[in-house]
């Protein structure tokens, strides 16, 4: 690996961000050319469980083992923490924590299902309010901010959402799609839906449409997905290589290459030569330590 400082990157994709606790690194993978930077972990993140919930234009939403919610930006080494709040099962928020439209939302299902708010430029406070939801839940994934309604996956499933502009916060369930490993994410001017089978035998993208439906496609078009366990990305592609394209948090085992899938092709790769293809995530290794993809910024 290469020691990373300004200037010494390429900046052709959002980098896979690997939080290594026992040796107090942080480690990023280049997924286009295969390079590796490192840099150490500040000290107030070394130590018990670190927990990462979104990733946004540079900054991570996180969680540090006995502190408060904060944000981070690695590249700068800019931490700032948010007021404290109850433990909430997933979070997002809608611009960098440097804005003054910077607004954080979390959910939390203990008890009673509940939506907190909070305004960074704002009071230092959470504003909480009463989802009315009718049903069995028993988690929230992926909370997504688009246009004016706040989304979630419940049950790894089915999609509900919130009207923001509706001040009673109701909960709108929508028919379910998959119960596979769905991923739900912003795209230009679209709500994507991500399904992938356990093992990587299918791969699915989905549309919302007007009427709030899912419709399958067949191609994102010029843009790339980054999917990672509590994170997802959705930018413009930088080359006409990466357009079209899948990544995945995950290793070939032989070639060290980071994993994509081609919605051209509809199969994995690890490098641009669409002849090296294989059908599944056999024979590729995932990560287990905190990690998400990351876009390099330095504001």
């Amino acid at each position: 690996m290469i020691r990373w400082s300004k200037g010494e990157y390429s900046f052709a994709s959002p980098w896979l961000m690997l939080f290594d606790n026992d040796r107090g690194l942080i480690s990023f993978t280049d997924p286009i050319f295969g390079d590796k930077y490192f840099i150490k972990t500040p000290q107030e993140l070394i130590g018990g469980i670190l927990v990462i919930y979104c990733s946004m234009c540079g900054w991570l939403l996180i969680r540090k083992q006995r502190r408060r919610l904060m944000f981070f930006n690695p590249f700068t080494s800019d931490i700032r923490e948010l007021p404290g709040s109850p433990y909430l099962d997933t979070y997002c928020f809608s611009a960098p924590p440097t804005s003054s439209d910077c607004m954080v939302v979390g959910f939390t299902t203990r008890v009673e299902w509940h939506v907190y708010i909070h305004f960074v430029g704002g009071q230092p406070s959470w504003r909480k309010f009463r989802l009315n939801i009718c049903g069995d839940l028993h988690s929230f994934h992926f909370a997504t901010l688009y246009r004016q309604n706040l989304y979630a996956l419940y049950n790894n499933g089915g999609l509900g959402f919130i009207d923001t502009g509706n001040l009673d916060y109701t909960w709108v369930e929508s028919p379910c799609v998959s119960a596979k490993r769905n991923s739900l994410m912003k795209c230009d001017q679209q709500l994507l839906l991500v399904i992938v089978g356990v093992f990587g035998e299918c791969v699915e993208v989905f549309k919302m449409n007007d009427s709030k439906e899912w419709e399958k496609t067949r191609s994102i078009g010029r843009y790339t997905i980054y999917i990672s366990r509590k994170a997802c990305l959705c930018i413009e592609a930088k080359t006409l290589e990466m357009a079209n394209k899948i990544y995945f948090p995950c290793l070939h085992s032989k070639n060290k290459k980071v994993v994509f899938y081609s919605l051209e092709t509809t199969r994995y790769h690890t490098s641009n030569v669409e002849d090296e293809s294989f059908g599944d995530f056999v024979g590729t290794e995932r990560y287990l330590d905190p990690h998400v993809w990351i876009e390099p910024s330095w504001s």
